[in-house]
């Protein structure tokens, strides 16, 4: 199966992208459909040896829109086409408001008792206020235009939208207006109170406005995507034949030799070959202090560079950079609906249809019971107008878009609404333990010497012994000794032993460095040294001694350290009724030990890969819905069966592809983030869904005269398209809110 995106023009409401949706659908080897009404494509999932992009495109043109596969532009041709379409919108809008307010003034007027000039009075000259009316009103049709070609081209193709009901309530409102008029012209003056331009004009108008602001809001709800493309700077310098050049970011290429001065942004991602600096990866992590760089670091596109001189070799292509990939994911992720959706999109099929028939058979039925044709036409009208399936449309993209940008902006990679959904009801969290609970790195805890050897001169030769050594629990030795200044003496005659340690000569020593095992089995007395041993143990550490000459000389106690803020994220999950667990391939007393410090309530030890897949799916059978964190190759499985997988950002490749939310900054608190992120968008969802359901369910029977029957009021036409916009503007507005809602 193959994964692709396809912008999608001319959808307006929810029956369009419904129609979308259908298209892709009926033809063979299209396996889903997902359309993002807010983001404008489709992600489809398909079988390339069954069905060929052009297929899909075709048949999603075939159905009234206009589809295509996203070309690659620059940050500056991609603004002066939004640019363009904006100043279009707003034109057009202009032009609308600009004869609509005047046209609404000549046909209103007279009745809210403002004055008009006699020659356009409609009690002293009716022809002339009607001429008048239909001058005024032919251009705010006009503005309107695209109603009525959207309306036509979707009526070609067996489709209805939400321009249809615009467009047949306007078109109706004009002909019987046009008719009016010409009864009027005829002598028939009694007819001036049945003209409907100004329904017809300000329907438009209030649709246009309320596009206007719909588009305005919705631009919002895709700012943190727009913030990462923007992060990566239009220019770099590259340093080439020992010269420094700048050149255009999208030239860059991999192999390139970029130079990062204090302040710049790195443009593309990399290996710093030579300086050092510290960089700021806040917008990609959220992680507020800075992060040292020296040789050999990778360096990301989109951060800053604070503080010092670097050269970078560049590792990547531009569109592979990380801005670009998170960009990527968020725009998959947005393509794709939460299941909450799955509801809106079937009403949303029939809905139009549906809306039409009532809007008939209204208008019909009040006709018969003795009103006259313009009443029936008002009610005709004002049901086809205020139905709205613009915000069961985008009830949930809006929201969706908003929660995984500013998501991103934190530092969460979220994937797919459906993992989204998933993850509000995680009552579960199991966590990996090396990479995940633990930063997967060993680091010294302490030193012990016994009998009269210094601690000085312990530490100088468990460096000069380990610094031979390429196993792990060495470098973490070398390290702490080299970040502490120690000494490094020369060493002879080394010899590893497998598993255990190290023999070598220093000066005119005999020195052993290694494991408990390999102190018993070379018969050491180990008596001072039990202790030690013992308590290490008891803390999940591991023990290393050094022997002098057959004697035990010292110890240091090295351990995998626990991530910063592990303790705070169990806790916090915990007061929030989610149970944890911790999976390792590491022994029971480690992992007790580990599980003890950081509060986790189950803890399963020495697991191989496919025992860890196991328990997943054993915990999943006893109705926990289960969210697994991990960092590594082994993790890949577990985190794929889990209902949510949620891999560390600092892990393999495997598991990051594997996940459906990525922890970009490592930050294992930032779980508990991502679940009350999810919890408070499905919140958000629901009012939506549940406001745009209440909408419809409310204004089409008051529009169909319900009130009017029971004495009440008659909904007047252009109250009716300005109720339709301000609901779709409602819901959008509402969706925002998530970018104000901070985590507790």
């Amino acid at each position: 199966m193959r994964k692709i995106i396809l912008n999608v023009d001319g959808m307006h409401c929810a029956a369009c992208s419904a129609a979308v949706e259908r298209a892709a659908c009926k033809l063979n080897g299209v396996d889903n459909a997902s359309v993002n009404l807010t983001a404008a494509n489709a992600l489809i999932n398909f079988d390339e040896d069954k069905v060929s992009v052009d297929n899909i495109i075709n048949a999603i043109n075939n159905a009234g829109f206009s589809a295509s596969v996203p070309v690659d532009k620059t940050k500056e041709e991609l603004r002066v086409k939004t640019a363009q379409k904006a100043r279009n919108s707003a034109i057009r809008l202009a032009m609308s408001v600009l004869f609509g307010v005047p046209l609404f003034y000549v046909a209103m007027g007279h009745m809210l008792g403002l004055p008009l000039p006699a020659f356009i009075d409609p009690s002293i000259n009716a022809s002339a206020n009607a001429i008048c009316q239909l001058i005024l009103c032919i251009p705010v049709l006009i503005s309107g235009s695209e109603f009525f070609k959207n309306a036509v081209q979707a009526a070609v193709h067996k489709n209805v939208n939400m321009d249809t009901l615009v467009s047949v309530g306007s078109a109706a409102s004009f002909a019987y207006s046009i008719y009016s008029m010409i009864k009027i012209i005829g002598g028939e003056t009694a007819y001036v109170h049945q003209l409907y331009f100004d329904s017809a004009g300000m329907i438009i108008t209030f649709i246009l406005i309320g596009r206007y602001l719909e588009s305005f809001t919705k631009k919002k709800t895709n700012t943190a995507v727009e913030k990462l493309l923007d992060l990566s700077p239009a220019t770099a310098i590259i340093f080439e034949n020992g010269m420094e050049k700048e050149v255009s970011s999208d030239s860059l290429r991999c192999g390139d030799t970029v130079v990062l001065k204090s302040g710049m942004s790195v443009p593309v991602d990399g290996v710093v070959i030579s300086g050092n600096c510290t960089v700021d990866e806040s917008m990609l992590t959220g992680e507020s202090l800075p992060v040292e760089k020296n040789e050999g670091d990778e360096i990301y596109g989109g951060t800053i560079n604070t503080n010092g001189y670097v050269r970078y070799r560049v590792s990547v292509e531009l569109n592979e950079s990380t801005p670009a990939r998170i960009a990527a994911y968020i725009n998959e992720a947005q393509a794709t609906k939460a299941p909450v959706a799955a509801l809106a999109n079937k009403i949303a099929s029939v809905f139009v249809p549906v809306v039409i028939l009532i809007a008939f058979a209204a208008s019909l039925l009040w006709f018969v019971s003795g009103k006259d044709f313009a009443f029936s036409l008002k009610i005709f009208v004002s049901v086809l107008v205020i139905a709205c399936p613009c915000s069961l449309g985008l009830a949930t993209p809006t929201a969706l878009s908003v929660s995984m940008g500013s998501s991103a902006s934190k530092g969460i990679l979220i994937k797919n609404g459906e993992a989204l959904q998933r993850l509000s009801s995680v009552n579960t969290v199991v966590f990996d333990k090396t990479g995940t609970v633990t930063k997967g790195t060993p680091e010294v805890y302490g030193f012990q010497t016994y009998g009269s050897f210094d601690k000085k001169t312990a530490e100088e030769y468990f460096y000069s012994v380990e610094s031979k050594s390429e196993h792990p629990l060495a470098k973490a030795i070398c390290e702490y000794s080299k970040e502490n200044g120690i000494g490094l003496i020369e060493n002879n005659d080394f010899e590893a032993l497998t598993g255990l340690g190290i023999k070598c000569r220093i000066g005119d020593n005999n020195v052993i460095c290694g494991s408990y095992k390999l102190m018993t089995e070379n018969g050491f007395d180990l008596s001072e040294a039990e202790n030690f041993y013992s308590d290490v143990s008891s803390q999940g550490m591991t023990a290393i001694f050094l022997a002098v000459n057959g004697k035990i000389a010292a110890s240091v106690s090295v351990a995998d350290k626990i991530r910063d803020n592990a303790r705070e994220a169990v806790n916090g999950l915990k007061k929030a009724g989610i149970k944890t667990v911790m999976l390792t391939g590491d022994n029971k007393n480690t992992a007790k030990a580990i599980a003890s410090q950081v509060g986790i309530d189950e803890v399963f030890s020495e697991l191989m890969p496919e025992d860890k897949l196991t328990m997943v799916n054993r915990i999943k059978l006893d109705k926990n819905v289960v969210a697994m964190v991990g960092d590594g190759i082994n993790d890949a499985p577990s985190l794929t069966a889990a209902d949510v997988g949620i891999a560390v950002g600092s892990g393999t490749d495997i598991a990051i592809e594997s996940a459906d939310i990525v922890l970009m900054n490592g930050d294992v608190s930032a779980v508990l983030s991502a679940i009350q992120i999810s919890r408070r968008t499905m919140k958000i969802i629901r009012q939506n869904l549940f406001w745009a359901f209440a909408y419809n369910c409310i204004c089409i029977p008051v529009a169909a005269g319900a009130l009017y029957l029971f004495g009440g009021p008659l909904l007047n036409p252009m109250i009716a398209a300005a109720a339709m916009s301000l609901s779709s503007v409602t819901v959008v507005s509402n969706s925002l809110r998530l970018k104000r809602i901070k985590n507790k």
